[in-house]
């Protein structure tokens, strides 16, 4: 047996040779190609020190007071009491077909194409499920048209598949598909391969708007053209105020061309971490054949199955619908109220996010530092650009959702003073 003097002394010569090596001499290339980011990526404050308790309003995700605590635990218990070992088991390369065959039924009502289990593959969130897609479609040098601003989380996959990124501007009826046909046909002639045009259609992260029916229809004709796959990141689509979005985008092409991802985490709870693709089956056997994960958690997989099927998750979204709205007002009505003079937004049809513009000269850097000091939280719009840059820094982003009612009035209206305190040079 070794003694200790000699273990030790391994230890020391091991930990001396590995202290004076750089790990990330060691990374792939596109590990070294993500290292320049870091937290800031998100458009936050890179220290946040708020002399007092700050309200939060950065994060998309759901109201903690509304998660269906009782009834998911319901669900799992009543997932769990079967004979069979189901739910305890790996989950399979493409989730539970259960859960698939319920996804389906709701694309097939709610969007109006007939689709079955077999269009859909289960995945570890939106998230997982972008990048499912990438791994098994995108190729290092390929290129992604994105729409500018976009969800910052998205460009990161992006990138870390090796991918260039162009990106078109956008207005208050989406992606600008005038942009995008021209680009798409300059990029042809130098002969790049456009693999993806990824879009948010429905209210956009971070803009809240919603693509146009015209606009859904020449995206596709550009798209189809050209050989791109439209990559439709549509977590917010459910979280309609009124009157439900334009036809999807999968539907409009009757399933050619579109892959669509979507999630539970935006309509239930982010830690449920349960999304899926949308696309034809010969796409959806393609991006299976890169998963070596022997799938996500069964034991989720049924828990949702059996919540679906006790009939709550449409009752539960129409009360996410109206909570949401009232949010969404109670903020921009104080937002009217308290900082007029410093922004203008359009209210958003849906979603988490408003958008501000801000007025008088002031940047979003200098509104950004005002208002950690006023105890109030939020990204740059310049996190939300594929260079992460604006041309002239002047967006914010506000997440309504997480927040309290109380807490979205006071926040507006320390926003008001961060402007003001900005305004004046502080």
């Amino acid at each position: 047996m070794t003694d200790q003097h000699e273990s030790d002394g391994l230890v020391t010569e091991v930990r001396d040779l590995w202290q004076g090596r750089d790990v990330l001499n060691f990374a792939n290339e596109a590990v070294k190609a993500m290292s320049a980011g870091t937290a800031t990526d998100w458009g936050l404050a890179a220290a946040i020190e708020s002399p007092i308790p700050p309200v939060t309003l950065g994060g998309g995700i759901p109201d903690p007071a509304t998660l269906p605590r009782e009834d998911l635990s319901e669900a799992a218990a009543r997932a769990l009491g079967v004979e069979d070992d189901g739910p305890l088991r790996y989950g399979g390369a493409m989730g539970l077909e259960r859960l698939r065959a319920q996804l389906a039924e709701r694309y097939t009502r709610d969007r109006g194409l007939p689709v079955d289990a077999s269009h859909f593959i289960l995945e570890n969130g939106s998230a997982g499920a972008l990048d499912a897609v990438c791994a098994a479609l995108l190729d290092a040098g390929d290129v992604v048209i994105t729409e500018a601003p976009t969800f910052s989380g998205t460009l990161r996959t992006f990138r870390g598949k090796g991918a260039e990124i162009v990106s078109v501007g956008m207005d208050n009826d989406g992606m600008r598909t005038d942009e995008v046909g021209e680009l798409a046909d300059r990029l042809a002639a130098e002969g790049k391969t456009i693999k993806f045009i990824y879009t948010i259609s429905n209210f956009h992260n971070p803009m809240g708007t919603t693509m146009s029916l015209s606009r859904r229809q020449e995206l596709l004709r550009i798209a189809a053209r050209h050989s791109a796959f439209v990559l439709d990141d549509d977590a917010y689509g459910e979280i309609h105020f009124g009157e439900a979005p334009p036809p999807a985008l999968s539907a409009l092409a009757g399933g050619y061309g579109v892959i669509t991802v979507g999630t539970f985490s935006k309509i239930i709870a982010t830690g449920l971490r349960v999304g899926w693709v949308h696309a034809r089956p010969e796409i959806i056997e393609v991006v299976a054949r890169m998963r070596f994960d022997m799938g996500n958690s069964a034991m989720l997989h049924h828990t949702l199955a059996e919540y679906i099927d006790g009939g709550r998750l449409d009752d539960h979204l129409e009360e996410m619908r109206l909570l949401y709205a009232e949010k969404m007002d109670i903020l921009a009505s104080a937002l009217t109220e308290f900082a007029e003079p410093y922004l203008t937004f359009t209210r958003p049809k849906g979603g988490f996010f408003l958008w501000l513009k801000l007025q008088k000269g002031l940047t979003a850097e200098a509104v950004q530092r005002a208002a950690v000091q006023e105890g109030v939280i939020f990204p740059i719009g310049r996190a939300f650009f594929p260079e992460q840059k604006e041309s002239d820094g002047e967006h914010i982003r506000l997440a309504y959702s997480w927040t309290s009612k109380d807490d979205l009035r006071e926040g507006a209206e320390r926003l008001a003073r961060a402007c003001a305190r900005a305004a004046e040079g502080e």
